[in-house]
């Protein structure tokens, strides 16, 4: 009789955990806001109230916004370059994506060519020692977007970074840079 209650015991145990395992899995992802910066020409959900900071170079200003929850981090940004710069798309995403990895120590793993909003885009996935990254660049007269993620390897953040990616809209405006007609 104790080998049969102890039996149950377990039994019942074992279910418990694993239904709050399976639960767990299951929980809706933390609440993401709608993040519109006034003038950027982007949209994009955020997991969270952005840091900004700005960076401004010889040729361009750079814009970013950056979100850190638990082991990822979560940027959108653009870059305003001088009317001057005379840039071809499809090298300048190339030339920023390689800049990127290397700021990173990253190695690319894959890189395709997507459309947003009718805009065409480059995507790429890195990885470094301690990261796997995610990022998008398109570029829009002299103005180059860039969506990026950083996540620590010893987690899987799939839905969260899917979920910012799939989020990033163009504004209605047509994402015009204040040196677009």
């Amino acid at each position: 009789m104790r080998l049969a209650l102890f039996k149950f015991y377990v039994a019942g145990l074992l279910i418990l955990i694993l239904s709050s395992v399976v639960a767990a899995q299951d929980e809706a992802p933390p609440p993401w806001a709608k993040f519109e910066p006034e003038g950027a020409g982007f949209s994009v959900l955020m997991p969270g109230k952005p840091v900004e900071a700005i960076d401004k170079r010889r040729t361009f200003t750079l814009h970013s916004f950056a979100v850190t929850m638990g082991r990822g981090t979560y940027i959108a940004s653009y870059s305003d370059y001088t009317p001057d710069a005379k840039l071809d798309p499809n090298t300048a995403l190339i030339k920023n994506r390689d800049k990127f990895n290397q700021s990173f120590e990253a190695k690319l793993i894959s890189s395709r060519e997507i459309t947003v909003d009718g805009h065409t885009g480059l995507e790429f996935i890195s990885e470094s020692p301690a990261v796997n990254l995610k990022s998008q660049l398109f570029l829009i007269g002299n103005r180059l977007f860039q969506t990026a993620t950083m996540v620590f390897k010893d987690v899987d953040e799939t839905r969260n970074v899917d979920r910012f990616f799939q989020s990033f809209k163009f504004s209605s405006k047509d994402a015009k840079t204040p040196n677009e007609p």
